[in-house]
C-alpha cells in the first residue's frame, strides 16, 4: 500500500527493531525458541542514528510516493548484506514462511518436476507422492500441452514455468495433459502441501548401496538411517553417499547420521561469541563397510562436513570435486512483522579441528564432470553409466572389500 505519511516514527521504529528490539536476541530451532541473551552495543546505537539520518532526507526531499514496508525491507536487507557474510542473510514475512516450509521438507505447490520435451510441450518427469498432482492422478512421463487454456507446445522451460506458477498464485491452475497411455486429460489443480523426501537409496550391481541425500532437513537423519539398515539387511557389502548438489541443513540431523556411522570419538566442534568451545561426540557403535561419498562444488554446510568427517576418521574415500567451503553456522531470529534475520552465530570445526571455511573438502579422488553431465545431475537426469564420479566411487568401493 502506498503511503504518504512521515517515515519517521513508523519506519525508524521498524528498523530499530533489526538492531536492537528491546536488547533481547532469540534463539530459534525448528521454530522454537530456546533461550535468550542480552545484547547491548554502541556500534547499533552509531548505525541507528545514521539510520534516522537517511529517514529524515527521505522525508525532507524524497517528492515520489513509496511503500513504507519495502523501504524497511530493503533497509533491513542492506545492513545484513553489509557484513559482508554470503551466510547471513535477511528474509521478508513471505520469504521467512518459505523458509519454514523448506526446513521441514516441504513447500507449497502442486508437486511436479518438469522438464522440455523434445517432440513439444513440457515433460512431467516426476511427481512427489504426497502432493496435489498425486492425489489428482497427474502420472510421471505425461506430457503438458496445455495451460489455462493456452497451448504450450512451442514453449520453452522457462516461459512454461512462468504460466503454470502464474496460475498456481491465482489459485488453481489447468494442464491439458497427453499421459503415458496416450489418453487425453485436463486437471484442475490447487496448491497445496507437497512434501519431499531428502533420502532415495538402491542397490548397484556388485552389493554396494547408493544413498542419495538431498538435504539434512527434516526426516533426514530417520531416512538416512532406515536407508543404510534396508541396504545392510539386503546384503550390502560397501556404501556410496551422494552429497553433490546438497546445501547442508539441521546441525541435529548431521549428528544424528555421524553418529550412526561413526566409531567413539568427537563429531563436531564449535566457537560461539563470547562463550568456550563446545564438542559434540559419538557413541561406540558404529557402521563398518567400505564406503565413499561424492561431493562437487553445490556440496556444502552440513553436506560437506558430513564428506570431512568420514575423511578425516578414515572410514570413507571421497570422490568427485572441492567442495564449496563454509565454515560458520547460523541462527534465524524472528523480528516482531514476522520477517527474520538468517545470520552466522557460530564458528565450527571437523573433528580435527580443521575449519572448512577456506579449502572445503579436497577429494581422494578428483573427478571432474563436463557441463553437460553437470546439469544432467542436478536435474537427476545423469545415468548410472555416464555418471563418471559414481563409476568411480563404485571402483574405489570394490577394491576395498575385493
Amino acid at each position: 500500500m502506498k503511503r504518504y505519511i512521515r517515515l519517521s516514527t513508523m519506519l525508524f521504529s521498524l528498523l530499530l527493531a533489526v538492531i536492537f528490539t528491546s536488547g533481547i536476541t532469540y534463539f530459534i530451532v525448528d521454530g522454537y525458541y530456546l533461550g535468550r541473551k542480552q545484547n547491548s552495543s554502541g556500534k547499533a546505537i552509531s548505525i541507528s542514528n545514521k539510520v534516522n539520518e537517511v529517514i529524515s532526507v527521505i522525508d525532507d526531499y524524497f517528492i515520489g510516493s513509496y511503500d513504507t514496508e519495502a523501504v524497511a525491507d530493503s533497509a533491513a536487507s542492506g545492513m545484513i548484506d553489509g557484513l559482508g557474510d554470503k551466510w547471513s542473510y535477511y528474509m521478508t514475512a513471505d520469504e521467512y514462511a518459505q523458509y519454514i516450509q523448506a526446513t521441514n521438507n516441504n513447500y507449497s505447490g502442486i508437486g511436479i518436476v518438469i522438464e522440455k520435451n523434445d517432440s513439444g510441450g513440457i515433460l512431467i518427469v516426476s511427481v512427489y507422492e504426497i502432493s496435489p498432482a498425486s492425489k489428482a492422478g497427474v502420472s510421471a512421463g505425461s506430457v503438458i500441452y496445455g495451460v489455462d487454456g493456452t497451448d504450450i507446445t512451442d514453449y520453452t522451460l522457462t516461459q512454461a514455468k512462468t504460466i503454470i506458477l502464474e496460475g498456481i498464485n491465482s489459485g488453481s491452475v489447468e494442464l491439458t495433459l497427453l499421459q503415458p497411455d496416450g489418453a487425453e486429460r485436463t486437471v484442475k489443480l490447487m496448491p497445496g502441501t507437497v512434501e519431499t523426501n531428502p533420502v532415495s537409496y538402491q542397490m548397484l550391481t556388485g552389493n554396494i548401496g547408493l544413498v542419495t541425500v538431498s538435504n539434512f532437513e527434516a526426516k533426514c537423519a530417520r531416512q538416512f538411517i532406515d536407508a543404510v539398515d534396508d541396504l545392510i539387511t539386503k546384503g550390502a557389502e560397501g556404501l556410496i553417499f551422494d552429497m553433490r548438489v546438497n546445501p547442508g541443513g539441521r546441525l541435529d540431523e548431521l549428528l544424528e547420521v555421524l553418529d550412526y556411522l561413526l566409531p567413539e570419538g568427537v563429531l563436531f566442534t564449535y566457537n560461539s561469541k563470547g562463550e568456550k568451545p563446545y564438542s559434540y561426540t559419538s557413541g561406540a557403535s558404529c557402521v563398518d563397510l567400505p564406503m565413499a561419498v561424492l561431493v562437487n562444488a553445490e556440496t556444502y554446510s552440513a553436506a560437506e562436513f558430513f564428506a570431512a568427517a568420514l575423511q578425516e576418521y578414515g572410514w570413507a574415500q571421497i570422490v568427485g570435486e572441492q567442495t564449496t567451503g563454509k565454515g560458520y553456522a547460523q541462527i534465524t531470529r524472528v523480528l516482531s512483522d514476522g520477517s527474520a534475520i538468517h545470520i552466522s552465530s557460530k564458528e565450527y570445526f571437523t573433528p580435527g579441528g580443521v575449519s572448512l571455511a577456506q579449502t572445503g573438502v579436497t577429494p581422494d579422488k578428483e573427478i571432474i564432470l563436463d557441463p553437460q553431465a553437470n546439469a544432467l545431475l542436478y536435474y537427476g537426469r545423469l545415468s548410472h553409466a555416464d555418471d563418471l564420479q559414481l563409476q568411480a566411487a563404485l571402483s574405489l568401493v570394490q577394491e576395498l572389500f575385493e
